[in-house]
């Protein structure tokens, strides 16, 4: 997690603005490791480090940003997920204002992914200056929205862009007033359509029965999900249960896969959000009619603990399992660093060391070959995959 402000463990002590700030990467967190888009996001790029640095690790010479060879499956993946993430967010969208006095209309297409259906959802809407916008939504647009309004139960004057920080939820105040006059339902509605690797869709659907069953919280609308739904799996007709144990273990491999060293905390952390364990953090805490206040953040907090996080104003932050430092988060931190850092340019065309921003360190050595540079921090994570003896090409254009 990294946050543009402060931050102290004793919550309490923070501002209304920056608890709400971390509230809202803090979702974000358990987005990832507690629901089935998540863990299948997560799984996939895990497995995509571990392709590239097999690949690279034998060679003499290697071209920066690398281009790996990737299996058929692992390509069909991540083709899936940058459709179902949803549309691309440029840098000019940030500056659209939906104009929620006109009609928002949406639309369902089907398009072939690798060889596989998917359900796509589409909107049609105009901003403030009258011009017309067409967006597929995805997981990106659920996933914030879902972190915004837990943000506003702990900061109302929060602002963000209405892409996609808004567009969602302006949408379901049209359409699905049910869902989106409740915060809290609407919480329990975008979480529950992470559980499917169709996210937009499935959030579409469930805004349908909403309005059809205006009675029912939101909390129901999940557990029914959990008892009475069930996912076909390569021919296989399983519970939400078995899927997500299953997909659970998947991600599990693919860490041990990466870091290749014993991982005590995450082992612990993943244990924390088994379905079976009757804890769902991220609805638990909302689940009740007490007004939601720092205590409610501070027991989210205890349930799955702070993961590794560098706050812009008060340092980083590591997590400790029985007073002693994670290291295999921090080992997985950097290995994830690493393959961004060989696959990624920045703006400017640059292979950028990503530790650019922490490390405090920064030079003309942090481009191309940070470590080559006395003292780098970055050379302990390259040294795996031997990048200091190998002859680096930077591609050009």
């Amino acid at each position: 997690m990294y946050l543009a402000g402060c931050f102290d463990p004793d919550l309490i002590k923070m501002s209304r603005a920056d608890l709400g700030t971390f509230l809202h990467e803090y979702v974000h967190f358990l987005q990832n490791i507690s629901t089935p888009y998540g863990i299948f996001k997560a799984s996939t790029y895990n497995e995509a480090a571990v392709e590239t640095f097999i690949d690279i690790e034998p060679k003499d010479e290697i071209e920066l940003p690398y281009d790996a060879p990737q299996s058929r499956m692992l390509k069909g993946r991540l083709e899936w997920l940058k459709i179902m993430d949803g549309q691309h967010i440029n840098n000019s969208d940030e500056h659209i204002q939906v104009d929620d006095n006109k009609k928002i209309l949406w639309g369902v297409t089907k398009q072939s992914i690798v060889g596989r259906e998917g359900r796509l959802v589409a909107l049609e809407f105009y901003d403030k200056a009258g011009k017309t916008h067409h967006r597929f939504i995805g997981a990106r647009d659920i996933k914030e929205a879902m972190a915004v309004a837990y943000q506003s139960l702990i900061d109302t004057d929060a602002m963000h862009p209405d892409i996609p920080y808004n567009l969602l939820r302006i949408f379901c105040n049209q359409t699905f007033p049910t869902v989106g006059n409740d915060v809290k339902k609407f919480i329990c509605l975008c979480y529950t359509a992470l559980f499917s690797l169709e996210p937009a869709y499935h959030f579409i659907s469930l805004c349908h029965k909403a309005e059809d069953e205006k009675e029912k919280t939101g909390f129901q609308f999940f557990d029914e999900y959990l008892t009475d739904h069930k996912i076909m799996v390569r021919g296989k007709k399983m519970t939400v249960w078995e899927h997500f144990n299953g997909m659970l273990k998947q991600y599990r491999q693919s860490i041990e896969g990466l870091i290749r060293c014993e991982m005590p905390y995450i082992n612990s952390l993943l244990e924390s959000v088994r379905l079976e364990n009757g804890n769902v953090p991220l609805l638990n805490v909302i689940n009740t009619d007490i007004p939601f206040s720092v205590d409610n953040v501070q027991a989210l907090v205890s349930a799955c603990g702070i993961p590794y996080m560098h706050a812009q104003n008060r340092g980083w932050f590591f997590p400790s399992m029985d007073g002693e430092g994670a290291s295999d988060v921090v080992k997985l931190v950097g290995d994830t660093w690493l393959y961004q850092f060989l696959i990624n340019r920045d703006e400017m065309k640059k292979c950028v060391c990503p530790l650019v921003t922490i490390c405090g360190q920064k030079g003309t050595y942090c481009y191309d070959q940070p470590w080559l540079e006395r003292n780098c921090t970055f050379e302990l994570l390259g040294n795996e995959i031997g990048l200091k003896d190998k002859k680096i090409i930077i591609k050009k254009g």
